[in-house]
């Protein structure tokens, strides 16, 4: 019934207006391209709308000319192992578009953001939030391995959520099958969620470095900081083989003994999924509803309300039973799976559409301007081939895995949580971070101390008292791959591509440009920043006139009754204080650049003030577009901090 409704609600959308998609808008296939909401070294990922049914998407755009072999490699094994996966708390591909030089991975789009970003702007959950957390993580994670697959990248910033707030696993770059007996041996994932063995240089059967990440992630979630952390790999390695953490006062004893289950030096003694799953703290407040082994539901392919649908748009019925059947995730099947969302995934859009086709010619997409000189087109018959329909590296077929015993348990002593702890008690704006890269020279910052007797020390981990709070700035949480742990080598990458960089940014036309007076590299290369009057407020009649209502990660230094022009006076004006570039995007969105690239300080980022739902509130959205999370942490901090709202 709900899916019925929300294919009428599609087929009403499509009726209205007379309106056409103008050549000039970028898009891919049938996805018009609105921003980009992440950026690396040679792919970037795109907020995007299917212009035929208005769900909201994201693309991840992967300039394939960059890969190297292995990268090519790691890029097939991740759409083969996301191709696979249907769990309400995995991130679903729904399209794989490539072209010759590009390949375009059509994803659920999670609007809540990472977890990452609700710790450093909430502070930890509470046990009973992380809880039901945990139970999506664990469940999804459980899922992966009854499918004999490992995801070894499991880190807060994979963690995402969605409008429901529902946990959404993201990033399957480093996953792979695993087969009892036969194992594997390529180190991969963020320091400090990495289990001892992989530091070691010891095989693993695969399941257990998972279990491993798990304790990280649970330990994060409710103390809002890393329970292994050092200045430098060096040092984050001698704690996590160590294995001593601290547990803090107001951690329950039940979530105390789940940790001893998960954060065991000992791969063959670390707690099994079953054992998880059945743990009590896992299942308080569930009693009647106690975590299970996830049951996959057939698919439904047979949906003839959206099969009717697509009929309208130009499908015949055995094309769409062709796709779905054989798995081609192509635009038929992306219609098919888009049109079955629940109305909570997306909102229809009062924009109208029509001219609506069947497949729009594929733009090779670089950069943000929006001219048609930045595009070029490359239609189905020409350089468009389905990366569905090549073949993958072959992968050994999947056999059961055996459990593991439990863990032992270690005394631990609880004491008060002093002033200064390590603990995140106080809001911080930073944002999302593409972390797939080699390891940089040790981060400067160095976190505030802490007192020790904010925590017990728990046999499984160490953390002496300069330990940083929860922060991923510092090379050391990057993503790794293979020997790089045992030896610097000059970056290069290997995990999910990123993208180009600012250097390629246009300002899109009507935006209000400024310059500040920082002698940064930017300047020599941004004459397109125009230095405004500071007192002059941007001419943006046409824009709307009032900020979108927006659910997002907020804190209460962010937040005000301040009109929201009012608010963007004073961003401004904290701008130019720290000599920071920026333009006007929209009304209330600007998009801002600070730092040298030479120093690898450069960042960019958007603020946007938006209305919090059910509030009489304006807040402040901060949302990292590139560069590093350390560089971007320490800019971001300093302009929340400076508001006067």
């Amino acid at each position: 019934q709900q899916v019925n409704h929300d294919v009428h609600t599609v087929c009403c959308y499509l009726d209205v207006g007379l309106c056409s998609i103008t050549d000039e808008q970028p898009h891919v296939g049938n996805y018009r391209l609105l921003k980009t909401i992440g950026k690396g070294n040679f792919a970037k990922v795109k907020l995007a709308k299917h212009t035929l049914t208005g769900r909201e998407v994201a693309i991840k755009i992967i300039d394939k000319t960059q890969l190297n072999p292995t990268s090519m490699q790691k890029l097939f094994r991740e759409v083969s192992v996301m191709k696979m996966l249907n769990h309400p708390n995995i991130v679903k591909l729904f399209e794989v578009i490539e072209t010759e030089k590009t390949l375009y991975l059509v994803m659920e789009y999670a609007s809540g953001g990472e977890v990452f970003d609700y710790l450093v702007a909430h502070g930890r959950m509470k046990e009973k939030e992380a809880r039901a957390k945990f139970r999506q993580i664990v469940s999804a994670v459980e899922y992966c391995h009854q499918k004999r697959i490992v995801h070894r990248d499991l880190k807060a910033e994979n963690l995402l959520l969605d409008a429901d707030m529902n946990i959404k696993i993201a990033d399957f770059g480093f996953s792979n099958e695993f087969t009892l007996g036969s194992k594997l041996d390529t180190f991969c994932g963020s320091p400090p969620y990495a289990a001892p063995e992989l530091f070691q240089g010891k095989k693993y059967d695969g399941p257990e470095v998972d279990i491993w990440s798990l304790g990280v992630i649970l330990y994060t979630l409710v103390s809002g900081s890393l329970p292994f952390d050092g200045q430098n790999l060096k040092e984050l390695r001698e704690r996590v083989l160590r294995g001593k953490y601290r547990i803090p006062f107001y951690m329950s004893t039940d979530c105390e003994n789940l940790l001893k289950k998960l954060l065991v030096l000992n791969p063959g003694k670390r707690g099994s999924m079953p054992q998880i799953m059945k743990d009590r703290w896992m299942n308080a407040g569930y009693e009647d509803a106690e975590l299970k082994p996830f049951s996959e539901p057939e698919q439904d392919f047979g949906d003839l309300k959206r099969i009717e649908l697509m009929e309208t748009m130009g499908f015949s019925q055995n094309e769409v039973k062709k796709a779905l059947d054989g798995q081609k995730y192509n635009e038929a099947t992306a219609i098919y799976l888009l049109l079955g969302m629940k109305s909570s995934e997306f909102e229809v859009s009062s924009e109208p559409l029509c001219n609506i086709q069947r497949t729009r010619p594929i733009s090779d997409f670089n950069g943000s301007s929006h001219s048609p000189a930045h595009l070029r087109s490359v239609t189905t018959a020409q350089k468009q081939r389905r990366f569905s329909d090549h073949v993958a590296p072959s992968i050994p077929p999947p056999v059961s895995h055996t459990k593991r015993s439990h863990a032992n348990s270690v005394d631990s002593e609880k004491k008060d949580d002093p002033p200064g702890s390590l603990l995140v008690t106080k809001p911080v704006i930073f944002a999302t971070m593409l972390t797939n890269l080699c390891p940089a020279t040790p981060s400067s910052q160095h976190p505030a101390p802490s007192s020790p007797s904010a925590f017990s020390v728990t046999s499984s981990s160490s953390t002496t008292p300069d330990r940083g709070r929860f922060s991923r700035g510092s090379s050391s949480r990057s993503t790794f791959h293979g020997a790089q742990l045992r030896e610097r080598r000059p970056a290069t990458y290997n995990g999910p591509p990123a993208s180009p960089s600012l250097l390629q940014h246009t300002p899109s036309s009507g935006a209000t440009p400024h310059r500040g007076n920082s002698s940064s590299i930017i300047g020599k290369f941004t004459s397109k920043f125009a230095r405004r009057s500071s007192s002059g407020e941007p001419k943006d009649e046409g824009r709307e006139s009032k900020p979108r209502s927006l659910r997002f990660t907020w804190s209460m230094k962010t937040t005000s009754s301040m009109e929201a022009g009012d608010m963007m006076k004073e961003i401004r004006r904290v701008l130019d204080a720290n000599n920071c570039d920026y333009e006007q995007r929209e009304r209330y969105l600007l998009f801002c650049v600070h730092g040298d690239a030479r120093q690898e300080s450069l960042v960019q980022w958007e603020m946007e003030v938006c209305k919090l739902p059910r509030l009489s509130l304006n807040g402040v959205r901060f949302k990292r577009i590139s560069g590093t999370s350390i560089a971007f942490k320490n800019i971001a901090s300093k302009v929340a901090n400076e508001l006067r709202l």
